[in-house]
């Protein structure tokens, strides 16, 4: 009986052995403490391990050392590397080289070689800058660095629905930071239509924010063509809208910086540079003028060894961590009209009130009739046409009015030569003597009924027709709609020069028809003789002007031809029925 107990009790102690080692549950792992336990340990708890560094230390034997401060991260690329970003209206070339912009080519615009017009001049490299180069106003050598300095860049494709309100395009980010506290971060975002980006950029040293200027343009080339030049185009000119008034500066008139903001009382509504043709501007991303948009331009020179260049104007934003939008495209009158903000303001179709209105509906009811037309040279034909008719009332009634005074001063001129012929005798005429003279011709002026004073308002029409003139040659000036639009066999760009001199030598022809016809009734030689010089001057002096403009002159001299022969006509008619009444 003790043997089966005895082998019992040591079965059952195998089974349990072999049940814990094979069938019984592994007991949880240790829980670790979490912070907020750590933190509520006893005080005896956590100086436990400040007892162990003691003790360590009055044994010689120290712990590992706690992890260092980071420092600040070097940010950059490796190798110079040039990345493009192209879009239906737009080619823009980056380089990380300073994170900057080596050409902007508009795609649907070309210079006179046919090659997309590019908006950076030469100059620009000369110079040493720029677009989208970050300046530090207080530091040249940081200026330099940023300027050689390799940025990272990434491109991000924005999809349709983009908060930015600016629909699909391209966020180009470019950064760099030195790990020594200087860095630098900047961002464009170009849609895949249109000419208006967004921009903003931040520098700082030691993570506090510095100041600094973007460069937005560094001049602004457009390839004058030909003998523009006389025409008064511009290159690279500072322009500023301030909500009253637009500010223009010429490079040359510049001699050191100057910054616009509404901090120092100028709200700034848009400003940057421009050409005759183009324009880059900036304006708060709202479209507001606010004091977070300050502009600057500073006169920039080749730079030392390079070879002389003219100076350029460099423009930029002054407010680094804000956000603006860009617009760098054409001065196309209803483009910027679409953009509102009373961008259009920018094409300068005059700087007298008058002449800008002038020029400015001239130039509505030009592209009002070219929408129906399609062509520019026979809207200015047609628009020519229709002005005349306008005028026509006031110079028919002026020129019957100067026929019949010309031929009634003919017919007494013998008795006015006998007046001055009478006290001609009389030797040198005492100051009573010239008045006496004057009184009698006066007098017989009035008996006759014949008023010297009447050929006088032949000019009236002549100055009614100047602002228009004036306003023509500015539409065709400064109007991109008008740059290389072409007209009919050799006449490629009305914007310049017949190059074979047709349409001035044509004009010059029917202005001395006209005149000849006009001073056939003038008795004064001397007066018929000015007369016929004036369209010989004229001939040469719309030589180089645009063929557009002459087109307008040619088309009113063959009208007045028109009208001066009605004029003879109807004055021929009027003298009959004078000398009728007379018989």
């Amino acid at each position: 009986m003790e043997k089966r107990t005895l082998l019992a009790f040591a079965l059952s102690a195998a089974v349990m052995v072999i049940w814990s080692v094979f069938f019984a549950p592994q007991p949880p792992p240790p829980r670790q403490s979490a912070p907020a336990e750590q933190a509520a340990r006893t005080p005896e708890s956590a100086a436990a391990p400040q007892a162990q560094a003691a003790q360590a230390i009055d044994t010689g034997q120290l712990p590992a050392p706690a992890a260092a401060v980071q420092a600040p991260a070097v940010v950059g690329a490796a190798a110079v590397e040039e990345f493009r970003v192209t879009t239906a209206t737009q080619d823009i070339r980056f380089t990380n080289e300073g994170g900057r912009i080596r050409w902007w080519k508009l795609l649907k615009y070309s210079n006179h070689e046919g090659v997309a017009q590019d908006l950076i001049p030469e100059e620009a490299a000369a110079s040493g800058e720029l677009p989208f180069q970050v300046v530090l106003p207080a530091d040249a050598e940081g200026t330099r660095r940023l300027a050689t300095a390799l940025h990272a860049h990434e491109l991000v494709e924005i999809p349709p629905g983009d908060p930015s309100g600016l629909g699909p395009g391209t966020r180009v980010e470019m950064s760099w930071a030195d790990g020594k506290g200087l860095a630098v971060r900047k961002s464009m975002v170009i849609p895949s239509d249109g000419y208006v980006s967004q921009i903003s950029f931040e520098v700082t040293r030691d993570g506090k924010p510095i100041e600094a200027t973007l460069l937005t343009a560094t001049g602004l080339a457009q390839k004058i063509e030909g003998d523009t030049q006389s025409y008064g185009h511009v290159e690279g000119q500072g322009v500023l809208h301030d909500g009253r008034e637009i500010i223009r500066m010429a490079p040359a008139s510049l001699a050191g910086p100057v910054l616009y903001s509404a901090a120092r009382g100028t709200p700034v509504r848009w400003a940057g540079l421009e050409s005759t043709y183009f324009a880059s501007l900036v304006l708060p991303d709202g479209g507001a003028p606010g004091s977070d948009l300050a502009i600057s331009w500073e006169p920039r020179r080749a730079a030392a060894g390079a070879a002389p260049a003219a100076p350029i104007i460099a423009s930029g934003v002054t407010a680094p961590g804000g956000t603006w939008r860009l617009f760098v495209g054409p001065k196309d009158y209803k483009l910027l009209v679409g953009l509102g903000h009373e961008m259009e303001r920018v094409i300068d179709f005059s700087r007298f009130s008058l002449i800008y209105l002038v020029t400015k509906y001239l130039f509505l009811a030009l592209t009002w009739i070219h929408g129906s037309i399609g062509n520019y040279g026979w809207s200015i034909i047609v628009m020519t046409v229709l002005l005349r008719l306008v005028f026509f009332p006031l110079t028919y009634k002026s020129a019957i009015t100067m026929r019949q005074t010309s031929k009634k001063m003919a017919k007494i001129q013998p008795r006015v030569k006998a007046i001055q012929e009478r006290y001609k005798k009389l030797g040198r005429k005492t100051m009573d003597q010239q008045r006496q003279m004057n009184e009698e011709v006066m007098a017989l002026y009035k008996k006759e009924g014949v008023n010297p004073m009447a050929n006088l308002g032949g000019c009236l029409p002549l100055l009614l027709q100047m602002p228009i003139f004036i306003g023509f040659y500015n539409l065709l000036a400064v109007t991109i709609e008008l740059r290389q639009a072409p007209f009919i066999l050799w006449l490629g760009d009305l914007s310049q020069r017949d190059p074979y001199y047709i349409t001035p030598i044509l004009m010059g022809i029917s202005w001395l028809v006209q005149q000849w016809m006009t001073s056939a009734s003038i008795p004064d030689p001397m007066q018929r003789r000015m007369m016929m010089f004036m369209p010989v001057m004229f001939t040469f002096f719309m030589m180089n002007m645009p063929s557009g403009l002459v087109i307008y002159w040619l088309t009113n001299n063959i009208l007045g031809l028109v009208q001066q022969w009605l004029t003879n006509r109807k004055a021929d008619q009027l003298d009959e029925a004078a000398r009728a009444l007379a018989a």
